[in-house]
């Protein structure tokens, strides 16, 4: 995978391998437009008084690529000494002038280009953009009024060479933007899919332990009543059996659960959906041998399916804890359906010794009533009871 450091590690070598061959090949242009003026222009030998001028732009050339070379932090600096050395080939009478107009000053198209690529890519401060843009409007006009006949092509021709430069850099910086861009949609996408799995293990998580978890707990009551109610001893020692595995299959759950589970998540809990009602709940579990009171206060009306879900879910977390955390004792359901909201209680008195567990079922399922917009509260009581309350409102559920 792209990570987002990496194309600009490789690209920012290119340019710097690039600017390595433009500073030697700058150079030694600067040394063959003086070796081209001597052969061949000015025939052999070299009148003595055109020998110093044709050294001395040498120099200077030379001197205008190293400080375009060392300019890094101000690269305007590069771009003025170049076009200095440039505005003196055209104003001053000497071989530099001829070799300019007939195109044999190899160095000055280059060095402009390169000039201007520095300033275009480094450049950050407004000034230092402004005073290299005055720089090349000035030489522009200096190149026109310098011509034969004064012109706008004799000075576009004079500043293309910059121009060509800034181009170059700003379609490089597009470039980069456009790459910068995919590797950001592509670690978009790899999070998006991370994010998808992570919902999908905290529904799994869920299903895992509102189902199965409720229905290993009904299997465990109905053996340990098998074990202690059946005549047969070979039934009871069966009995007993199962509700080892059962406990055993339970202890599985939750190390499967801590697996999937994924604290940082905040995707709402799904669960299947329930046939039964709260009513089909509660005599499921006395079948299993459970103790439980139900008082039914509610109106009769059909309640939001949303709604009827949590409901369901309320009651099977309050009694699935009351059977593992107080074996035996007593539990009582209330639901009372209000105008704004539904309220459910689930409570129970104090019971043998039971399992301790981590919390992962209330957590979910106070996730699950916020998104409703209610609350969940529980309540410890002194004798060693519990009472686990809720408050689900009808409005917030029937928009969802």
């Amino acid at each position: 995978m792209v990570t987002s450091d990496e194309p600009p590690r490789t690209d920012e070598a290119r340019i710097r391998r690039a600017h390595r061959v433009l500073f030697r090949l700058t150079l030694v242009l600067a040394v063959l437009g003086a070796a081209f003026g001597y052969l061949v222009l000015f025939g052999d030998p070299v009148p003595g008084g055109l020998l110093v001028p044709l050294l001395v732009g040498a120099v200077a050339q030379l001197a205008a690529t190293v400080v375009i070379g060392r300019s890094g932090s101000h690269p305007h600096l590069g771009l003025l000494a170049v076009l200095l050395v440039a505005a003196l080939m055209y104003l001053l009478d000497t071989p530099w002038r001829l070799l300019v107009v007939e195109g044999g000053a190899l160095w000055l198209p280059l060095a402009l280009s390169w000039a201007g690529a520095r300033v275009a890519e480094r450049s950050n401060a407004r000034w230092e953009i402004a005073t290299s843009a005055v720089a090349v409007l000035a030489y522009a006009v200096l190149a026109g009024a310098r011509a034969e006949s004064f012109g706008l092509g004799a000075s576009l021709a004079a500043i293309a060479p910059v121009l060509g430069g800034v181009a170059t850099v700003l379609a490089w910086r597009l470039g980069q933007a456009r790459r910068d861009r995919a590797a950001a949609l592509r670690r978009e996408r790899v999070a998006v899919a991370r994010q998808e799995q992570a919902a999908e293990r905290e529904r799994l998580s869920a299903d895992m332990h509102d189902n199965l978890g409720h229905v290993l707990t009904l299997l465990v009551l109905h053996a340990n009543a098998l074990a202690v109610s059946s005549p047969d001893p070979a039934a009871r020692e069966a009995g007993r059996r199962i509700g080892e595995l059962g406990g055993s299959g339970m202890t599985e759950l939750r190390r499967l659960l801590s697996l999937l589970d994924d604290p940082d998540s905040a995707t709402e809990r799904h669960v299947a959906e329930e046939s039964e009602s709260v009513a089909d709940l509660v005599e499921q579990v006395r079948e299993a041998g459970q103790e439980v009171e139900f008082i039914d206060a509610g109106a009769e009306r059909e309640l939001p399916a949303v709604l009827a879900r949590t409901l369901h879910r309320v009651v099977q977390e309050g009694l699935t804890n009351a059977r593992r955390h107080a074996p035996g004792a007593p539990a009582e359901v209330e639901v009372r359906d209000e105008d704004d909201a539904v309220r459910v209680s689930v409570r129970n008195g104090p019971g043998g010794a039971g399992e301790r567990g981590a919390g992962r079922g209330l957590d979910g399922l106070r996730r699950r009533v916020e998104l409703l917009g209610g609350e969940v509260r529980t309540e410890p009581h002194e004798d060693g009871g519990f009472t686990l309350r809720a408050t689900l409102p009808v409005a917030a559920a029937a928009r969802s």
